[in-house]
């Protein structure tokens, strides 16, 4: 089995944790900056091909002021399958407007593909898994699509 170095490993963890930042302190519009060119991502918010959809649903994202939320991940694997480096990342999301706020609006796993381009990690696929709460994630994906219909 190939080795995850160390300093790849904290490229990761930082990769993931700024992107879960951007999201939950209203910097959506920037995530587009941490995915590769032909970047994938798939789940409860809609499919995305490409980072041009991706900068698009972030600018519509940004855009959307009246919702907090807050992302609390671990238990972050990561492995070698072939040429590729893979993550799975589990996660929580909270959101104020779920029924209950205290409790997790969803709860699952991150699937990811990460590519280095220039020297940076990105992430190049990414599916949201929820494995509970998924019921609630649909939801929160439809108000979103409701907010940002023009």
């Amino acid at each position: 089995m190939r080795e995850i170095t160390m300093e790849t490993r904290v490229a990761i963890e930082q990769l993931i944790s700024e992107l879960l930042w951007r999201l939950d302190h209203g910097k959506a519009d920037t995530t587009w900056e941490l995915y590769t060119e032909d970047a994938v991502t798939t789940g409860p918010l809609g499919n995305m091909d490409g980072r041009d959809a991706i900068k698009a649903w972030g600018e519509r994202r940004a855009k959307i002021t009246g919702v907090v939320g807050r992302h609390i991940i671990g238990g972050i694997r990561l492995a070698w399958v072939g040429e590729e480096l893979h993550g799975w990342t589990q996660y929580m999301t909270f959101r104020d407007s779920s029924e209950n706020p205290l409790m997790p609006a969803s709860v699952g796993e991150f699937r990811e593909v990460y590519r280095q381009v220039d020297g940076d990690w990105k992430i190049a696929r990414r599916e949201i898994a929820p494995i509970f709460g998924g019921l609630n994630a649909a939801a929160h994906a439809k108000r979103l699509a409701e907010s940002t219909a023009e």
